[in-house]
């Protein structure tokens, strides 16, 4: 999951959230995205936010899919808590 960041300017970074199948309950750091077409996912999933990594923009081969409105903003609050600047 990439982690839009930069504001219109390029940047030779980006941030990204690993995504994993393996569900872990009750994490509020990790939101669920529900299969759907727009998303390319096959199984139910998290976006991993307390795995946050940078890398080289060039790292990055293609979009597989894109999450809609509700779970981005899902994912909003939860890199606030990740990063500690939400309680």
């Amino acid at each position: 999951m990439v982690v839009p960041g930069d504001l219109g300017r390029p940047r030779p970074g980006i941030f990204v959230c690993p995504i994993s199948s393996d569900l872990q309950d009750g994490l509020s750091l990790r939101p669920l995205i529900e299969v759907a077409p727009e998303n390319g996912l096959r199984l139910r999933s998290q976006i991993m936010t307390d795995k946050l990594v940078a890398l080289r923009r060039d790292r990055i081969r293609r979009v597989i899919g894109r999450i809609d409105a509700e779970t981005s903003e899902q994912l909003d609050r939860a890199l606030l808590l990740a990063l500690g600047l939400a309680q």
